[in-house]
């Protein structure tokens, strides 16, 4: 993150940050959570 930082504006560096952080949030558990919230249930997570 830092070396990308270092040479490319500050918008280009939060995109960028923005873009690896929400590769990391992609998981069974996130998607179960969003769709548990839109249908108005309780989530239910596999172990």
């Amino acid at each position: 993150m830092l070396l990308h930082a270092r040479d490319n504006s500050v918008a280009d560096g939060l995109n960028y940050v923005a873009t690896w952080n929400s590769a990391m949030l992609l998981s069974a558990d996130l998607e179960e959570s969003v769709m548990a919230m839109l249908q108005n249930r309780s989530p239910e997570y596999k172990d």
